[in-house]
């Protein structure tokens, strides 16, 4: 403690001693003025009022800032080993870190050790150091339900999964078994309590975690979800909730991401952040939550020159549901980084998210570089 900070508890510590001593002096002399019976009446009084006062508030609002697929491998890793952990993040990393919860999708094992699965086209593992470069840039969760998870095998993904906690990242859809790929990951921010989900629709089926085997949360069940979600739910203010799903290359969502992602909601998640299709899908408002249908690609190598296009999603969760909801664009550049966009390519990429949007009943606003949705 700072000798200003010690001066400032002795002035307050005095200052609080005298109050006591005056409210023992008054309390002294009402009780000898007053009748017996009457007496009690300050003390009727005085629970009166601090009943007035709740017991439990509600929970304070937060600010999120989402954003989808995060893979370092390929020209990411070369990124990386060369410009060092924090380069993929070099553009983004200060609006990221703005905001209280920042979430995104881990497509990949962060290992050294492994070997690429068989019966797999493309399989996915960055260097452990790029850890350091999530923590950086804010990163309070990451999902890790999804079909690259367990590219290189059991022990990379643990290796991962251990990287991760080594640097305070939360994480949730995969683990040493089903029960921890199952459980929500929980922190505290400003005074709420938020938890967070991931699951994943996309195989193969032989990533999903066993109660004896390590894997991801790959189901295809909405009654699981659903309560999962609920029991998130009784221990959470906020619950986030990630999926991996739909169709590549797709700017719409399946009937399938309709159906889970409203249901999501009404079992108590607040926002339904998704990505996979590797292109930007619509934002819908739905009851008091928010369902992005797919955030497209963020630190990646893309597959086409649609999933150079994406997005940093921010918004607010308070008890009033989702407000001040932005979409900023941002377009990924040769080495797999986001760089926000600017000029044509920003008015672009804005149009593309409002066009998305609109289509799931979404109001879209485009001023100042930015696309603002509302109901």
């Amino acid at each position: 403690m700072s000798a200003r900070a010690r001066g400032a508890s002795v002035v307050g510590l005095a200052a609080l001693v005298s109050v006591a001593v005056a409210v023992v002096t008054v309390a002294t002399s009402a009780i000898a003025a007053a009748p017996t019976t009457p007496a009690v009446q300050p003390l009727a009084a005085a629970t009166t009022t601090a009943s007035v006062t709740p017991s439990s508030s509600a929970p304070p609002t937060i600010t999120v800032a989402a954003v989808g697929d995060m893979c370092f491998a390929s020209s990411v890793r070369r990124l990386v080993n060369s410009k060092g952990p924090k380069a993929p993040f070099s553009s983004t990393g200060k609006l990221l870190r703005a905001v209280d919860v920042t979430v995104g999708n881990l497509e990949c094992a962060l290992s050294k050790r492994g070997h690429p699965v068989s019966g797999k086209t493309y399989t996915f593992e960055g260097p452990p150091s790029a850890v350091r470069g999530l923590a950086w840039a804010g990163f309070d969760f990451v999902a890790l339900a999804n079909n690259h998870a367990r590219d290189y095998g059991s022990k990379a993904l643990l290796d991962t999964v251990k990287n991760l906690d080594a640097r305070s990242i939360a994480h949730a859809g995969a683990g040493h078994d089903k029960k921890a790929a199952w459980r929500p990951a929980i922190i505290v921010r400003n005074g709420a309590r938020i938890a967070f989900l991931s699951f994943s629709q996309i195989g193969p089926s032989s990533f999903r975690a066993t109660s004896s085997s390590s894997g991801t949360a790959y189901t295809m069940s909405s009654t699981a979800v659903v309560r999962a979600i609920k029991r998130a739910h009784a221990k959470a203010d906020y619950v986030i909730v990630s999926y991996h799903w739909g169709v590549e290359r797709d700017f719409g969502p399946t009937g399938t991401q309709v159906r889970f992602g409203r249901a999501s909601v009404r079992a108590g998640a607040d926002l339904v952040l998704s990505h996979h299709p590797h292109v930007i899908q619509g934002v819908e408002f739905y009851r008091k939550g928010l369902i992005a249908y797919s955030l497209g690609n963020f630190v990646f190598s893309p597959g086409s020159e649609n999933g150079h296009d994406t997005m940093v999603l921010s918004l607010t969760i308070g008890p009033r549901g989702i407000r001040n909801v932005v979409a900023r664009a941002a377009h990924i550049d040769p080495y797999g980084r986001p760089v926000l966009a600017k000029g044509s390519t920003r008015t672009r990429i804005l149009r593309i998210i409002r066009r998305t949007s609109r289509g799931r009943g979404t109001h879209v606003t485009i001023s100042g570089g930015v696309a603002r949705l509302r109901k």
